[in-house]
């Protein structure tokens, strides 16, 4: 401040200033209230104008807002989304950065996970022995990020990489990104035999572009030479000094072509200001934004990208505001930073590490836990309830496999409530492991419910399980014999009316096919009599036209007795009997006389398969009738629990389903938890239930657990108030990336499912296996039966159309024998069959049916000549 007042007391038009950007911040003050031009050459800090007063400072660097911007596109192109920030507690070290934290909070994929300041105050002059930045780097580390941003002068960067190479903080999964404070003086890094260690190489950094191949740039490189120096060696500074000594002077120079107040008379001491100044710093700001003084066009902010590699920074690229990043390397047709194979990295590879931990190498966890089978189970034998070896289940087998993946150590801590976690609405403290979440007592939870309320405190890993609410009550299996007719329970009333249906319709088939199949005893028999030439047969037509009667009226008897004894085989399969055969064989019972017809045995094979699958479905409905308890049928749903008196009802306190249903818009759920029981345990829930007379509500697969191989168990799921599953974490918590990216490969290969399944089937060998854990009484109507009754159908179908090539078979083997044609011998059996029917089946006189007879003789000839 004084060098300053000493320049402007001595009246000069316009100051120079190589400072950094805290002294120029105080510079700027001070010029601002004289009007006198200051330009900063190296000040990059983005708040040095002030857009509510009038500013004179004219910045020759562009502003960090377009280094954080370059460095957050490096950050995006390279997929590191998740970074630290160490920076020191300077004004260059705190607002340089501040745009870089903005952009990353705008992006719903970065994540910063951990911002360090270091007191810039540090004595470092015995930095070879010292740990001055312990505290930092070791919270850093804790973080798991491997992406570092470093925002410092270059004489703390050297002190912190050598601590962060000794913390593990370099190898070669770690990426550290520069600033230009650092990239501008790279001797500050070296050691004091001017070498570089090995560790450095792969930093990357950004640096302002200054202008090489200008005029400026090459008169001031060949003054520089002509001195013995070597135009390498030019700082950043020192050009940017050089180029505001020409705006300065080009400036000057287009102003005393005309009339100005080019004498300023003003002092430090006395409160006045140069009016001049208000002229010669437009001018100055007019001849830099269009680039006048040296015709290099506008001035566009730009950045080159550095890498550090085997003898220092190397310009891999630039970044421009217009262009984003732009590719220097030695393939210029790859548009992806990501494929290059020319950039370093750390470990001398020229693949980009992915910047997310792989593994936990050195970290000891505390997870928080309670006992719910089968997510974890506490061994009572066991005295230690923190030691991994005393639990056992699910979550257990979900950290061991992570202990083997990602080399940690863990210890569990179970709350002394045994509670997950609940908010108390009046106190508006939370118990169980949340608790211990928020008290920093853990670092994880084994799985609990994600909620929107436990959103706002605490954080969540991937999900890895979903479930919903469900109750159940035990049963009592003697309702079911209040019903006198239970046993009709299994199928509808239309069912049973079709059943008896079919006994009749499948009896007149068999009777059918039975007469009119050539195969049939019956219709073999008739055939016989009708077409046989012997004395015997003669005789019985005679007498069968004589009397107007049936061929089974022809035979004469000695006696009633010998007609009543004798087993008329003619008709075994009438009708009635047909009806007999049908009726007995639904009750898997039967007679001695069956079907000799292929038709009409293929119809009674059907028939029997049909009485098979309907006998076993009534049986298994039956059973399930007979074990569920009637009342089960009025308590379906949870709005049932409200209508009714037999059953009392409970959840547990401060658990996800509780908390959801009391918090619901519909009052009926804010009615059942508040008409309900608060259970303490999830043991006192299950004793109630086995008790008799309650509902537990909870979750589904912890109900289906508990209750496996409990037979009068009756367990439904609601379907509502699902919920996903995930570890609780503390927010912002450093190992959630690291166990994500594990728990997405456990996912892609069903692992979890797996598990799970694991544990669910692993209920006690020696309990029970029922017909159903849950049950089902539902009666079976006519929809669920249609394919069986179709099935039936089919049968009677196929059979139809066998009788027919019954027929024409016969017709074939009568052709060959009496040596007449197919359709010769099938008029005949049509003629006899006819008879058959009209005479047999429906007792028609002999004329009547001769006249028929000849009627369709005749049309039959007529047919056959055409």
């Amino acid at each position: 401040m004084t060098s300053v007042c000493e320049l402007i007391d001595e009246n000069v038009v316009a100051i120079i200033s190589g400072s950094d950007s805290t002294l120029t911040a105080i510079q700027v003050n001070l010029v601002n209230q004289f009007h006198v031009p200051l330009v900063a050459a190296v000040a990059t800090n983005p708040f040095l104008k002030s857009p509510s007063k009038e500013n004179f400072e004219l910045a020759l660097s562009p502003s960090d807002v377009y280094q954080s911007q370059a460095i957050f596109d490096l950050l995006k192109e390279y997929n590191w989304y998740q970074f630290s920030i160490l920076a020191s507690a300077d004004d260059y070290g705190i607002n340089s950065i501040v745009n870089l934290q903005y952009l990353a909070s705008q992006d719903d994929n970065f994540s910063i996970r951990d911002i360090q300041h270091f007191d810039v105050r540090k004595d470092l002059s015995d930095s070879e022995n010292s740990s001055f930045f312990e505290k930092e780097l070791q919270l850093i580390k804790d973080s798991i990020v491997k992406v570092i941003v470093l925002n410092c002068d270059g004489k703390f960067a050297k002190i912190i990489f050598r601590e962060a190479e000794r913390k593990g903080l370099m190898d070669e999964s770690f990426v550290w990104i520069t600033t230009d404070a650092i990239t501008s003086k790279p001797e500050t890094m070296a050691y004091d035999d001017l070498s570089y260690p090995s560790f450095y190489q792969g930093l990357l950094g950004t640096l302002p572009h200054y202008g090489k191949g200008s005029t400026q740039y090459n008169d001031l490189a060949d003054g520089y030479i002509m001195t013995g120096g070597r135009s390498s060696d030019l700082r950043m500074s020192s050009v940017k000094v050089s180029m505001g000594l020409e705006i300065v002077h080009f400036s000057l120079k287009e102003l005393d072509e005309g009339e100005w107040d080019n004498s300023p008379s003003v002092s430090c001491k006395t409160p006045s200001y140069w009016v001049g100044g208000d002229e010669l710093f437009s001018k100055l700001d007019e001849n830099f934004q269009n680039g006048t003084y040296d015709n290099s066009g506008v001035v566009i902010p730009t950045y080159d990208i550095l890498n550090f590699q085997e003898k220092g920074f190397e310009k891999v690229g630039k970044w421009e505001k217009s262009r984003g990043l732009v590719n220097l390397g030695k393939d210029e047709t790859i548009s992806r930073w990501v494929d290059r194979k020319d950039v370093l990295f750390s470990g001398n590879k020229y693949s980009p590490p992915s910047g997310i931990g792989n593994t936990l190498t050195g970290y000891h966890l505390r997870i928080g836990i309670v006992t719910d089978p089968p997510i974890a189970y506490f061994d009572e034998k066991c005295g230690n309830n923190s030691s991994p070896d005393c639990w056992y289940g699910w979550n257990p087998d979900i950290f061991q496999k992570l202990q083997e993946d990602l080399n940690f150590t863990y210890e569990y801590v179970q709350p002394a409530d045994n509670k997950f976690g609940g908010l108390n609405k009046e106190t508006k403290e939370w118990n169980g492991m949340i608790r211990d979440i928020l008290d920093r007592k853990t670092d994880l939870t084994i799985t609990i419910s994600i909620s929107t309320e436990r959103s706002k405190y605490i954080d969540y890993t991937a999900s890895i399980y979903e479930d919903q609410a469900a109750f159940v009550l035990h049963t009592k299996a003697s309702k079911s014999s209040s019903n006198l007719f239970f046993f009709l329970e299994p199928f509808d009333l239309l069912v049973w009316i079709s059943i008896i249906g079919l006994i009749l319709v499948i009896a007149l088939l068999t009777t059918f096919f039975s007469k009119f199949s050539p195969f049939g005893k019956y219709g073999r028999t008739i055939h016989a009599m009708q077409s046989c030439a012997c004395a015997k047969c003669v005789l019985r037509r005679e007498i069968k036209v004589a009397k107007k009667c049936r061929f089974v009226d022809t035979k004469e008897y000695s006696c009633l007795v010998e007609k009543v004894e004798e087993d008329d085989g003619v008709n075994e399969l009438s009708y009635y009997n047909s009806t007999w055969l049908i009726g007995t064989g639904f009750v898997l019972q039967g007679t001695d006389k069956f079907p000799t017809a292929p038709s009409g045995r293929f119809l009674l094979f059907m028939w029997w398969l049909f009485i098979m699958i309907l006998t076993s479905m009534y049986t298994a409905n039956l059973t399930a009738h007979l074990t569920l308890d009637r009342s089960t049928a009025t308590i379906t749903k949870l709005d049932d629990l409200l209508n009714q008196g037999d059953y009392k009802w409970g959840l547990l306190n401060d658990r996800f389903i509780q908390n959801m249903m009391s918090d619901h818009d519909d009052e009926t759920y804010n009615k059942i938890v508040s008409s309900g029981v608060g259970l303490e345990s999830l043991d006192e829930g299950i004793a109630r239930v086995k008790k008799g007379g309650f509902v537990f509500i909870d979750e589904s697969s912890v109900l289906t657990y508990n209750f496996k191989g409990d037979c009068q168990a009756a367990l439904t799921k609601t379907g509502k108030f699902n919920n996903q599953w995930a570890l609780g974490t503390q927010v912002n918590s450093p190992y959630s990336a690291v166990i994500n990216s594990m728990f997405l490969q456990y996912r892609e290969r069903g692992w979890f499912t797996t598990k799970f399944d694991e544990w669910y089937n692993s209920a006690d060998e020696n309990a029970p296996t029922c017909s159903s854990s849950v049950g089902s009484d539902t009666k079976f109507g006519i929809p669920i039966l249609a394919g069986l009754f179709l099935i039936l159908g089919a049968g009677a179908v196929i059979a139809f159309v066998t009788v027919i090539f019954e027929i024409l078979y016969v017709s074939r083997l009568d052709s060959i024998k009496m040596r007449k044609s197919i359709w010769q011998c099938l008029w005949g059996r049509i003629v006899f069959k006819y008879r058959e029917v009209i005479e047999e089946w429906f007792g028609r006189s002999h004329k009547r049916v001769e006249d028929g007879l000849r009627i369709h003789a005749n049309l039959f000839q007529t047919i056959s000549n055409k």
